[in-house]
């Protein structure tokens, strides 16, 4: 015969299951809040690491166009060079640089003496010879007839012995872009010495780059894509924002949507090639950021 006592340790036991479950199921809710907080806060740490290192690269880029040597014997050149031919399903690497005449009173971390007129050129080195990561360098040069950054000979060597200043790693994308005292917007430009006309008033530089998890453990395809613009699924941490292009493989495409459904479009922007892209190919989203840089005197020449 059960009892008021037999009945009341049963309720218990019951009241005990429910609890347990309905501990179970807070504690997964919590630990998933946990992850979406930490997830948050690592994004937003490499987001202000990055915002520092650009800041200060910024800075030291200013310094040098602060220095330009605007006098008759004064010269910029805005161009690209090839940093990796093309190969089979890949298209050639092309990386911007830019290089000027600056006054050696100006930069004393190269000239000490500060009489001596130096070269600077700031251009993108490939991080090795397979992935499409380069660094943002600077690059100096007492002028010299003999050994001077206007040489592809010359520049060619520097970067082989690693001459240059890394400013920045992870750079995915740079662009340097000119605006002359008309308004008018160039991404290659020539002022040699012997020209009369002014220097560009400004020039924007923009980065993209990827850095930290972002880069040790990028998005992956969830499943193939053909070449076609198509709705993608990518597993993987989610970034602040969706940017504009992301490098699928070695191919950028432009994209839109929410993460982790994307939808890919433009493909083989930016000189890449569009090619088939097999499951769990890693997708770089990168950070993008800009600057609008003044030159000294508004570019004119001084004559």
């Amino acid at each position: 015969m059960r009892t008021a006592s037999d009945n009341r340790r049963g309720m218990t036991v019951f009241e005990l299951a429910l609890a347990l479950l309905l501990f179970g199921i807070l504690s997964a809710f919590v630990m998933q809040v946990m992850n979406s907080v930490i997830n948050l806060w690592q994004s937003g740490e490499r987001r202000g690491q990055g915002d520092l290192v650009f800041a200060a690269a910024v800075e030291r880029f200013r310094g040098d166009l602060n220095a330009l040597h605007t006098g008759n014997r004064g010269w910029l050149i805005l161009d690209e060079w090839e940093a990796r031919g093309a190969t089979e399903g890949v298209a050639s690497w092309y990386l911007p640089r830019i290089r000027f005449l600056a006054d050696g009173a100006s930069l004393p971390d190269v000239d000490p003496s500060r009489r001596e007129p130096v070269e600077v050129m700031w251009t993108v080195v490939p991080e090795d010879p397979t992935s499409r990561f380069g660094r943002l360098v600077r690059f100096t040069n007492i002028e010299d007839p003999q050994r001077t950054l206007r040489d592809s000979g010359t520049i060619n060597e520097m970067i082989r012995n690693g001459e240059g200043l890394t400013v920045m790693d992870g750079v995915l994308w740079t662009e340097f872009l000119a605006t002359d005292t008309d308004g008018q917007l160039s991404r290659t430009l020539r002022i040699d010495s012997e020209m009369p006309y002014d220097f560009p008033s400004q020039i924007d530089l923009t980065i993209e780059m990827v850095s930290g998890n972002a880069r040790k453990q990028p998005a992956n395809l969830d499943n193939p894509v053909e070449i076609e613009p198509e709705i993608v699924r990518l597993r993987g941490i989610a970034p602040i924002r969706v940017p504009e292009y992301a490098l699928l493989g070695n191919e950028w495409v432009r994209v839109d949507g929410t993460f982790p459904n994307l939808r890919f479009s433009a493909r083989g922007a930016r000189a890449s090639l569009p090619a088939p892209q097999q499951a769990r190919t890693p997708v770089y989203l990168p950070s993008r950021y800009q600057s609008t840089n003044r030159v000294a005197v508004d570019g004119r020449r001084l004559r």
